[in-house]
This record gives C-alpha cells, sequence and structure tokens, in this order.
C-alpha cells in the first residue's frame, strides 16, 4: 500500500504553461481521505507552493527550496539554513560572472532577495517567488533573515555558472535545477534526504512511497523508494537513475502512474 507521494512542480507535476493537472485537487482530497500522503517537493519557495495549492494545503507536506526547508498545516517541520559567511563568499563570486548575465537570488525562511529587476530575471523570480523583496545590498540579508538557498540566475547555466560555482561543492550542495538555475543549498541538503525525513515521520517503508522528478535536483529522491519515476521529459541522467518512466508532464504523467499504482483511487474520475 503506497503511504506517500512526493512529486516536483516544474516540468514534472506542473505543464509547460506552469498549471496543475486539471482536478488535482480532487485527487489530493481522495489521497488524504485513504491515508495517503502527497507531497509537493520544489525548489521554489514554501510560500509560493502553498499559494498553489492553497484549496487542499492543510491535506499535503511541502519539500522546499531544493530540500531546505518543509512544511506540514503551515508549521515549519524542520530549516536548514546557510552560514552567513558562506553566502556572503557565493555573492561575491557570483558578481564576478555578471557582466555574463548572472544573477542572484536569496531563499531565506522569510522572504527571498534580490536587488536587480533585469526583465527576464525578474519574470522567472515572480514565477517561483511569492515573498520577494529588494534590498539595496544583498549582503543587507543578514539584518533580517537566515538564507537555506543561493540560487543564481543564468540563461546558460549548465555550461557558465554551474561550472563556475562548482568550487563551492566540497562544502555545499551545488545542483543544476533547470537549463535556467543553479541552485546551492548545505551540503547534506536535497530533496531526497527531505523525503526520507518525511518517510520517517509518516512511517512508510521504501516499497511504500513513490517520488516524481524531472531534473538534476530530482536526482537524490530516487533512490528513496521502489517507484522512483523520472518523466519522460527528463533530464538524461535522471532517467538512468530512475526506476521507471512516466508519461511526459503535458501528458499527466503524474496523474496517470498515480492511478496506475492505486486504483482504488480512480473510483471516483478524475479527467486525465
Amino acid at each position: 500500500m503506497i503511504k506517500f507521494i512526493a512529486a516536483d512542480l516544474d516540468g514534472t507535476l506542473l505543464n509547460s504553461a506552469h498549471e496543475l493537472p486539471e482536478g488535482f485537487f480532487e485527487l489530493v482530497e481522495r489521497m488524504h481521505r485513504m491515508g495517503v500522503v502527497f507531497a509537493a517537493a520544489s525548489g521554489r519557495q514554501y510560500y509560493g507552493v502553498e499559494r498553489l495549492f492553497e484549496p487542499v494545503r492543510d491535506k499535503m507536506m511541502f519539500i522546499a527550496e531544493n530540500g531546505g526547508i518543509a512544511f506540514e498545516n503551515g508549521e515549519c517541520v524542520y530549516s536548514l539554513p546557510m552560514a552567513d559567511e558562506g553566502v556572503l563568499e557565493m555573492i561575491k563570486c557570483a558578481r564576478e560572472l555578471y557582466d555574463d548575465g548572472v544573477r542572484v537570488l536569496l531563499s531565506g525562511e522569510k522572504s527571498a532577495y534580490v536587488t536587480d529587476s533585469d526583465p527576464d530575471f525578474s519574470e522567472s523570480c515572480n514565477i517561483y517567488c511569492a515573498r520577494l523583496k529588494v534590498l539595496h545590498r544583498l549582503e543587507d540579508f543578514a539584518q533580517n533573515d537566515h538564507i537555506i538557498k543561493v540560487a543564481l540566475f543564468d540563461k546558460n547555466a549548465e555550461q557558465l555558472t554551474y561550472p563556475a560555482m562548482k568550487r563551492f561543492s566540497d562544502r555545499y550542495n551545488v545542483i543544476l535545477s533547470n537549463t535556467q538555475w543553479v541552485d546551492i543549498v548545505g551540503k547534506d541538503v536535497n530533496k531526497g534526504n527531505a523525503v526520507k525525513k518525511l518517510m520517517d515521520k509518516l512511517g512508510a517503508g521504501f516499497e511504500e512511497a513513490m517520488v516524481f522528478g524531472d531534473y538534476l535536483n530530482d536526482l537524490e529522491m530516487m533512490g528513496c523508494c521502489r517507484y522512483s519515476f523520472a518523466m519522460e521529459n527528463a533530464h538524461p541522467v535522471l532517467k538512468e537513475s530512475a526506476g521507471f518512466i512516466a508519461p511526459s508532464n503535458d501528458d499527466n504523467g503524474v496523474v496517470r502512474e498515480i492511478l496506475r499504482l492505486i486504483p482504488e483511487l480512480s473510483e471516483e474520475p478524475v479527467r486525465i
């Protein structure tokens, strides 16, 4: 019996228009009644993810900032902030790439922080962050918040920013989250460890969980349980690590596989 399901959002549960599958809230309600816990597992800020799932937010869990923080019923389950000196070092390093188009977003427990307002950067920040403040200097974050994630925006992330920031990989987890974002979090922070924490909390074993992802920040989740799915549109490395391949995010792959493995949920129709 499946007790726990965790799904990444962008490129996984959400379609290319960043929309949830039709009828998904009803499916979460049905899972909740059956005792199956659903968790959104995202690199996004918690406050934006919670808003996306507002009608059912009290019936699910949230893993945010690539595993750096988790919530249930509006309460923080755990938070893993970074040391201020490390964040300051990363800001300094990222500034060296400013002329190449690299921009910095700091994600804290209370809010996210930026200094720049380039159109493409701002648009992406507004998609991922419900709470966003503009600082005169990024270094001023230390007066207000604890930073969980340093996120770097770059249209050429895999070729430029990711290799440049790998210098921090001996102390931090440097993650290629998608084609335009590199995320840096604590060394032991990843979605896989977050999923394991929640599985332990719920008493869900290896055979009793499902996970879904599409990019390299989902890699550690693939080893958490038997039913690990990479989407058809996933990064090739993730596909190699997953136990199964689900239909693409534009073909409602997450919903289709949930209904296939938990047929009891199909007693009431869900539109796919």
